[in-house]
């Protein structure tokens, strides 16, 4: 009897096998998704590197109709899932799924769910359908719509949920505006190690990850919606840095205040793009591990943007920034006013602004001096604008992106003893703006709405440093405030 039963029982080693075979063919079906949509763009159909993508895919999608008739496949922002399993990455493998990523986030797409009954040939002409509608350059509101009417029109079964809906199904989780706004900026900062890794290789920098989290910035500043994530992310802007990568945050503060600086001139959205761009690599030849120390960087940087990249009109504004932003002012803020008025481009006269601000209002090791108040910033700015250190249009649009209380500056609340910071972009009197109250020991304790009449800057001679768990309360609240 005993050996009966141990004859029935399955052993573990086999479900190990089994889990493991289903977590390779989920990532060789990515890899293959991910070729199969580059190679398409590239070459079209028709193209004999295409036709083996083609029959590759074909071979790893037999794997999960054998059992089930449909599978769902899904992009949370930051990894893929297959039926609600994460997709892993192979470890020591530098496989990049961009192209997959660009083709859920430019198209608006949650989940793609694959029916058994469609074959290669419909995936490969839903693909295309993408593709094509990518390339029309849709608003982002009208997108999905768009491609979800023309694979209709076209009659593909495959069927695609839109992200910030989960079409009444709650089995998987996709990010709202907030989560995604969080994401961005970790990953701008995060992104940074992977641009000096291929400097030091002597290799393009991969700048379609850069631009897409620079174009997510602009979609959250623009959108003027209820839940707008503008205020968001300009508080996420007045980090002072996150985990110590001091540099890596310096240019992602830049890049999102130079952003909506822009935003606030009426500039183009393309050259939104580029302003963004330019602000992100604006100091890429300082080393990752600079606390603030005076260094010079300028030609160093001209010198490596336009080596990798010198045919991309967005690199090329960057290369022209690198090499000119210090001109009027030194690396420490000390202005260094000309015997005439020194224009780099436009877009650069903008990023400089933003970076004097960054550099001027944050903790930085080696600095001796404690930083300047964020009120006091513009008003320093104005004063170099005088000096024709800056242009004054761009330190008018800074202080217009910023507004009266900036995000992130300590205040004080009158007829209270009680501090606040803002959370808030205060720029009219007659509407009130969110700021996070703080108590005795600079700790948070919750956010109320105040008209800036309410709230008064902290007297000369005193500057508090919110701390780290302060920082995390305060961002937090926003996600609860969309949860809500």
């Amino acid at each position: 009897m005993s050996e009966e039963l141990h004859g029935n029982v399955i052993s573990s080693e086999f479900f190990e096998n089994s889990d493991r075979i289903e977590r390779e063919r989920m990532y060789d079906f990515t890899v293959a998704l991910n070729a199969l949509l580059k190679s398409l763009r590239l070459y079209g159909a028709g193209n004999d590197t295409v036709e083996k993508n083609t029959e590759k895919l074909n071979d790893v999608i037999k794997f999960f109709f054998t059992t089930d008739p449909f599978f769902e496949f899904t992009f949370n922002g930051n990894d893929f899932m297959l039926n609600d399993i994460r997709v892993k990455r192979k470890k020591g493998l530098n496989i990049s799924f961009e192209e997959l990523e660009d083709f859920f986030i430019d198209l608006q797409i949650a989940t793609i769910i694959f029916h058994k009954t469609s074959g290669i040939s419909e995936i490969v002409e839903f693909l295309t359908a993408g593709q094509e509608t990518m390339k029309s350059n849709l608003k982002s509101d009208v997108v999905f719509d768009r491609f979800e009417q023309k694979i209709k029109n076209k009659g593909i079964k495959i069927q695609i949920t839109k992200r910030d809906s989960s079409g009444g199904d709650d089995l998987f989780n996709i990010l709202n505006k907030s989560q995604l706004a969080r994401l961005t900026y970790r990953n701008m900062i995060l992104d940074h190690a992977l641009f000096k890794d291929k400097i030091k290789e002597n290799r393009p920098m991969p700048l379609r990850k850069a631009m897409r989290n620079i174009q997510n910035t602009i979609d959250m500043i623009c959108d003027g919606s209820s839940d707008s994530q503008e205020s968001h992310i300009m508080v996420l802007a007045s980090i002072n840095s996150l985990r110590g990568k001091m540099i890596a945050t310096h240019l992602t503060n830049t890049a999102i205040l130079s952003i909506a600086a822009g935003v606030q001139l009426g500039i183009d959205r393309s050259l939104l793009t580029r302003i963004g761009m330019a602000a992100y690599f604006h100091d890429i030849d300082i080393p990752a591990e600079s606390k603030g120390e005076v260094v010079e960087h300028c030609q160093n940087g001209f010198a490596v943007l336009s080596r990798l990249n010198s045919l991309n009109f967005a690199m090329m504004e960057a290369a022209i920034t690198a090499g000119l932003h210090h001109t009027t002012y030194t690396f420490d803020c000390k202005p260094i006013p000309p015997e005439k008025p020194i224009m780099s481009t436009p877009l650069g006269e903008l990023i400089k602004v933003c970076d004097y601000y960054d550099l001027a209002t944050r903790w930085w090791p080696a600095r001796k001096t404690v930083p300047m108040k964020r009120p006091e910033a513009i008003e320093q700015l104005f004063k170099m604008a005088d000096m024709r250190c800056l242009a004054k249009v761009t330190v008018k649009a800074l202080f217009s992106a910023l507004g009266i209380f900036p995000p992130g500056t300590v205040l004080r609340v009158i007829g209270k003893r009680q501090l606040a910071c803002s959370l808030d972009v205060f720029r009219t009197t007659g509407r009130k703006g969110k700021a996070a109250i703080l108590d005795k020991n600079m700790n948070f304790v919750g956010v109320e709405t105040f008209y800036p009449h309410e709230l008064l800057e902290i007297p000369k001679g005193l500057h508090f440093r919110l701390p780290p768990e302060t920082v995390k309360a305060m961002l937090d609240s926003f996600n609860e405030e969309a949860a809500g």
